[in-house]
């Protein structure tokens, strides 16, 4: 499949799972567990693996985004015998903003892990070149986010250094330092997260003060196949006819 019609269907995706409802939400998990059933049969279980290790990085705004639905959406509360607390619609809306969250996450995932890098940049360029009807360059905005990929990939290997560092220092210290209190633990944990967030922020920006001047350079993306433009408009069709089949049946 052209990688324009891949960044095409995953808009169209997108856009149907960010509206919520449930049938179309049951839609996108089906259409979606296919695609890795299928890679996983194709012998590419990188797929499956490298979504669920997304997953699990986002594991706290989940519980965020729940919590906060949970606790401040108004509705019948769960406990009716308190006066504040968590509701029954909360509790159906976080599981649900959830769910949306976990499918465009796995989505992307396959839109990414399916394109290499150079054809994926070459396709945004592609499908970004209606803004030069607006005086804007397009193929700027791609070859910036040639570079923010190219710098997330930097950082991260800089952070797992700077754990590994910290890990290290504790494990010597340790031995010296005396055991702290429970309700002195938190503070060092959290000036440690700070501490090391001010440390990559700082090798970011020397790095990039330091850094050379680079030639990037995206191939020419050819035109996507006139056929294939049926498979978004197909995509499109399904989401939205189980959406009105199941309104009206409900």
């Amino acid at each position: 499949m052209h990688a324009v019609i891949k960044i095409v269907c995953f808009l169209v995706f997108g856009t149907a799972m960010a509206m919520g409802a449930k049938p179309v939400l049951l839609a996108g998990f089906i259409l979606v567990a296919s695609l890795y059933l299928f890679e996983f049969v194709r012998g590419v279980p990188t797929q499956l693996h490298n979504v669920l290790k997304m997953l699990k990085r986002l594991r706290w705004l989940f519980l965020s985004i729940f919590v906060v639905y949970l606790f401040f959406t108004p509705g019948i509360l769960l406990l009716p015998d308190v006066f504040w607390g968590p509701t029954q619609e909360g509790l159906l809306q976080g599981l649900l903003r959830i769910a949306v969250l976990v499918l465009i996450v796995a989505a992307v995932n396959m839109l990414i892990g399916s394109t290499e890098q150079t054809e994926f940049l070459s396709a945004v360029s592609w499908c970004l070149r209606p803004l030069s009807w607006l005086g804007l360059s397009h193929e700027r905005l791609a070859v910036r986010i040639s570079l923010t990929l190219a710098a997330v990939g930097v950082l991260r290997t800089a952070y797992r250094h700077e754990t590994r560092d910290e890990i290290s220092e504790t494990v010597v210290i340790k031995p010296i330092e005396p055991q702290p209190s429970e309700s002195t633990f938190a503070e060092p944990k959290l000036m440690a997260i700070a501490k090391t967030a001010h440390r990559l922020f700082a090798k970011v920006i020397d790095d990039a003060e330091h850094m050379p001047l680079q030639t990037v350079t995206l191939p020419e993306q050819s035109h996507p196949p006139l056929l294939q433009w049926a498979i978004p408009v197909l995509l499109a069709t399904l989401l939205l006819a189980v959406k009105l089949i199941m309104t009206d049946a409900g």
